[in-house]
């Protein structure tokens, strides 16, 4: 009797043992999932930004602009004389009259238009 409660309490440490490495090797697995998982997602991420001034399609790698930066690098405009306004959902217009210097957030698909803020010249 007494042999057989020794076996048998040497069978449960062992499978206590088991049991712990076992977690040990889940909680490593879920680890691996999670970092794999995260490798995914920014894979997927695109890495150009695409977005319309004046309904031409251009390109970016930043993931934030200045009005004035968009004017001038994209619109080939004076920051001084135009503003940028960017055409959201449903008509909706977003005006960056006075905002030149405050950065945008860049997303895919954004699109902008150009308003001069002087008199316009007839030609």
């Amino acid at each position: 009797m007494e042999n057989e409660l020794k076996h048998a309490v040497e069978d449960l440490h062992r499978a206590e043992s088991e049991l712990r490495k076992a977690q040990a090797e889940e909680a490593e697995a879920i680890r691996h999932i999670e970092k794999a998982t995260e490798e995914i997602i920014e894979a997927e991420r695109p890495r150009l930004i695409h977005f319309k001034v004046e309904g031409e399609p251009y390109e970016t790698d930043r993931h934030e602009l200045t009005p004035d930066q968009i004017l001038r690098e994209y619109g080939q405009r004076d920051p001084a004389t135009n503003y940028l306004s960017e055409i959201k959902s449903a008509g909706e217009k977003e005006s960056f009259q006075g905002k030149g210097a405050v950065p945008i957030k860049m997303h895919d698909g954004m699109r902008f238009l150009i308003f001069s803020v002087g008199p316009m010249t007839v030609s």
